[in-house]
């Protein structure tokens, strides 16, 4: 399994993305997380219909928000959207530990197993950028 520090990015900004000169460099843990949110919408298509506008919707919801939440410190810089992320990221592995003891198919042992390796990964990142963070704002910086 690999860790935090040596998370590489499973998916690239397209070149048509780029060509636009548009601002799209993120911190690792924003890559982490989008790209555990490509798994993670594609596994959300086998849960049971009935879970569409639930469950399915609370997991979608909570890693949305792991997204926007980083992305909005990047921005901001300000702490406090690093510690919504990492309460968001909490209640998608709560979430998706119910998937698994309701015994979703498509939350198996194996599924749950890598996503509590990439949340873990995810919320390494998240702790590097607040760290990283304390100690600017300690230094005066």
């Amino acid at each position: 399994m690999e860790n935090a520090k040596e998370y590489e990015a499973k998916y690239s900004v397209p070149q048509v993305v780029l060509d636009t000169k548009a601002d799209y460099t993120h911190t690792k843990a924003h890559q982490a997380a989008y790209d555990f949110s490509v798994y993670l919408h594609d596994k959300m298509k086998k849960l049971p219909h009935y879970e569409k506008f639930t469950l399915q919707q609370e997991i979608r919801e909570a890693i949305d928000l792991i997204l926007d939440e980083i992305e909005q410190y990047e921005i901001t810089k300000v702490i406090s959207h690093l510690y919504t992320a990492d309460r968001a990221k909490r209640r998608l592995m709560r979430k998706l530990r119910l998937a698994y003891d309701l015994k979703y198919s498509a939350i198996n042992e194996d599924v749950l197993f890598y996503c509590a390796s990439q949340v873990a990964i995810i919320g390494a990142l998240i702790g590097g950028l607040i760290k990283e963070a304390k100690e600017k704002k300690q230094g005066g910086a």
